[in-house]
């Protein structure tokens, strides 16, 4: 472990014990930024209770610790309205594996009917993929997608564990897609 992922990872760590509303700064500096509540930090992935706009939860969000830059507290009255919700304080769910890609991404898809996942990297700026996990394997994501018209796509595509830079699940989006969509691919 690189002393880089140390500091990075213990930030983020103090940022969770803190239970504080922050904002995190990623690379590349193409990637969005993140804002919520830190709720667990592992090897490869922390997870972040995601805030939207006014303080609402949005959902859960997991981002690679090696691409964090920054970590700021929010100063904003965001985190005093996120206190008055009936999600505080956030927690992350039991037994969620966010020492490796694979234990994450199956663990993420048994808590939501739908996952979400980015490549930040390159050309794949700000994209989006929705779907079902077909299958983990060892280096690839098999997602059964499902298109913004709620219709699911006829066969898997395959995505590089190492490309996905973030996921996220069970914000309202994804809930009412998967309303709309319902369970999975029907052949």
């Amino acid at each position: 472990m690189t002393s880089s992922r140390v500091g990075k990872g213990d930030r983020l760590r103090r940022a969770a014990k803190s239970q504080a509303l922050v904002r995190i700064k990623r690379s590349p500096r193409n990637a969005d930024r993140v804002h919520g509540i830190v709720v667990a930090v592992g090897l490869k992935w922390a997870l972040i209770a995601h805030t939207g706009d006014g303080g609402f939860f949005e959902g859960l969000i997991a981002i690679r610790v090696k691409d964090v830059v920054k970590v700021k507290k929010d100063s904003s009255f965001e985190e005093r309205f996120a206190q008055t919700q009936p999600e505080w304080p956030p927690t992350a769910p039991a037994d969620l594996d966010l020492d490796t890609t694979a234990g994450l991404l199956r663990g993420m898809s048994a808590i939501s009917p739908l996952l979400a996942i980015e490549q930040e990297r390159r050309f794949h700026s700000q994209m989006l993929w929705i779907g079902v996990v077909a299958e983990v394997t060892k280096r690839w994501l098999w997602l059964h997608e499902v298109r913004p018209n709620a219709t699911w796509r006829k066969r898997p595509r395959g995505y590089e564990l190492r490309r996905i830079t973030k996921v996220f699940i069970s914000d309202r989006y994804l809930t009412a897609l998967a309303a709309m969509a319902g369970t999975g691919p029907t052949h």
